[in-house]
């Protein structure tokens, strides 16, 4: 999958003896790091499948929502949008699956997920709204409405959303209880921010909200519920699986956004913004995970049988995993990658043309100074980012193969050796992303168990 430029920089084994911290007994012999070095590429499927992917999806018009700026003096809108319109098509997932009428449906785990991934989301919206109020740059420029005041009565009038199916979930018998939890979780959640997401949440702090209905446009993106085959194919899980990969699209879109960000905050020196918005990216991989779980939920045969209707299923020799046919995680997985090329400028260091360990001894030395702990929080959160993602993959791989069975999987070449062209098995099993860093906590760890000093 990647073309990892670090062959020639694995540190040497005889450290420079100019830091006394960092010296070893003349006796001892440092551990051999002994990493694979394979060079992998990742893209996406042909060219045919991709477009097949988005139509069905309507991936198109969507990115014209996720792409809109209805607010030029809001920084954070790029990255808010997409994720309050993952949110909106979770809350018609819902919906979805209450209005299911078989029988032979798991409804009672199906509302506990759907329900869990609301949850989740909030979580990290809330999330993004709080670290938004903490940088100067993005801080007071959200679009918020205060509450009125009525004069006739005396009373205040709560501003929320008219367009968002929650408000109505939250009335309906059947969801009642299912929305009513989801929001009282946007209260408890918001409540570290200057105002709340205008859902429909009690708000006991009479904060002002947000315009969602401005921002997240729930009538356009309710308008994208319907599938391109809906007139010949007649699936229930079709409207699920349809909502399961909307719902990834959208949070994927986040990412990249969330990343563009990142690279701006090294390049300008702001390491802790960097910092938390890598946490930020490292939640929305374990999400995906949890997008991605939904399948496991479906019923076999039905899925199977769309899957047929659909025309999904792995040409013979294709070596791009069912998940590549998504342009947008291609190009997320890519950027995650690549954040290992930002280590040295975090670092303040050059990497040594003749390959010697500098960025290594850099970061032993930043390790144990404790002194600059922002970089150490930025690194910390990038190689998090690599094992979230890595785990996803992984993840992905299992899913593949419990819903499609291992015999469609083996004919997408999942589960074969790493030596295989299989970019997906590749992913999880190449080496580190960050060889430097990898090695510098292998040494230091060998310093602390060679240390003369023993804790009782």
């Amino acid at each position: 999958m990647v073309d990892l430029h670090w062959k020639s920089k694995i540190p040497a084994s005889d450290m420079s003896s100019k830091s006394p911290k960092l010296s070893l007994p003349a006796a001892n012999s440092l551990p051999s790091l002994q990493l694979p070095f394979r060079t992998t590429d990742i893209s996406p499927a042909p060219p045919a499948l991709c477009a097949a992917y988005d139509y069905y999806l309507s991936l198109p018009q969507l990115r014209t929502l996720w792409n809109s700026r209805d607010f030029p003096n809001w920084n954070n809108e790029p990255i808010l949008k997409p994720a309050l319109q993952a949110l909106e098509v979770t809350f018609r997932f819902l919906s979805i699956v209450f209005s299911d009428p078989r029988p032979h449906s798991n409804h009672r785990e199906w509302n506990r997920v759907i329900e869990s991934l609301a949850i989740h989301q909030i979580e990290i919206i809330a999330m993004l709204c709080q670290d938004e109020e903490l940088n100067s740059q993005t801080r007071g420029t959200v679009p918020t409405a205060d509450l009125t005041v009525d004069s006739t009565n005396n009373s205040e009038t709560r501003s929320y959303s008219e367009a968002s199916l929650l408000p109505r979930l939250a009335t309906w018998y059947k969801s009642k209880d299912v929305a009513q939890r989801i929001l009282l979780t946007v209260e408890c959640q918001m409540r570290r921010c200057s105002y709340t997401l205008g859902l429909g949440e009690p708000n006991l702090a009479a904060k002002p909200s947000l315009l969602y209905d401005r921002v997240c446009r729930p009538s356009e993106i309710h308008a994208l519920k319907t599938t391109p085959y809906d007139e010949r194919v007649e699936n229930y899980e079709n409207h699920a699986v349809h909502a399961t990969h909307q719902i990834a699209e959208s949070w994927i879109h986040t990412s990249r956004k969330l990343l563009e960000r990142i690279a701006d905050a090294i390049h300008s020196k702001r390491l802790e913004q960097a910092a938390e918005d890598c946490h930020a990216v490292e939640r929305i991989w374990k999400l995906l995970a949890e997008v991605e779980d939904l399948h496991l939920m479906m019923d076999p045969d039905e899925f199977l049988r769309l899957k047929n209707q659909l025309s999904v299923r792995s040409s013979s020799g294709e070596t791009a995993s069912f998940c590549f046919r998504s342009k947008e995680l291609v190009e997320l997985t890519k950027m995650c990658r690549d954040l290992r090329h930002m280590v040295p400028q975090i670092l303040e260091v050059e990497v040594d043309p003749k390959g010697g360990p500098r960025i290594q001894e850099a970061a032993m030395k930043l390790y144990v100074s404790k002194s600059a702990f922002e970089k150490v929080h930025l690194l910390q959160a990038m190689q998090a980012i690599e094992a979230a993602m890595k785990r996803f993959f992984y993840a992905y791989k299992q899913v593949l193969t419990v819903v499609m069975g291992s015999s469609e999987a083996n004919c997408n070449r999942v589960g074969l050796s790493c030596d295989s062209a299989d970019s997906l098995t590749q992913i999880f099993l190449e080496p580190t992303y960050f060889p430097s860093l990898d090695a510098a906590k292998t040494f230091l760890g060998y310093l602390w168990d060679n240390n003369d000093y023993k804790w009782p």
